[in-house]
């Protein structure tokens, strides 16, 4: 697309903006302050073992086993569950051996190639 048609389309857009036929554009999420904000949140009123079991229903509102397309955001949730599988998995097989404590190193090897997928 030329620079004429990109600035025409752009005229188009603003104009059917104004006659509120199309919605307005989105603001950008300021990430870093977003994450900051969630974080804080979620450490002050999600303590208890009930908050567990709305975060496992919350995942289900993010991804499911019928996703046609898959986007960053759902990519970085379905980490977070396979991160909670292997770390189950883990733990289980410390019990086997019976053992109750591991090493950070031990671990390590469990999450990198998921942090790094």
């Amino acid at each position: 697309m030329t620079a004429r048609e990109k600035a025409k389309r752009a005229e188009i857009k603003k104009e059917l903006q104004g006659k509120g036929i199309l919605p307005p554009d989105k603001p950008k999420l300021n990430r870093k302050k977003f994450a900051a904000e969630v974080w804080k949140e979620f450490e002050e009123e999600c303590t208890g073992i009930e908050d567990i079991f709305e975060l496992h229903k919350c995942l289900g509102w993010m991804v499911s086993d019928k996703m046609h397309k898959v986007n960053e955001e759902q990519v970085g949730v379905l980490k977070l569950m396979k991160l909670t599988v292997e770390v189950k998995r883990f733990k289980k097989r410390l019990r086997d051996e019976g053992r109750i404590s591991y090493k950070f190193d031990e671990i390590y090897e469990i999450i990198k190639p998921i942090l790094n997928l």
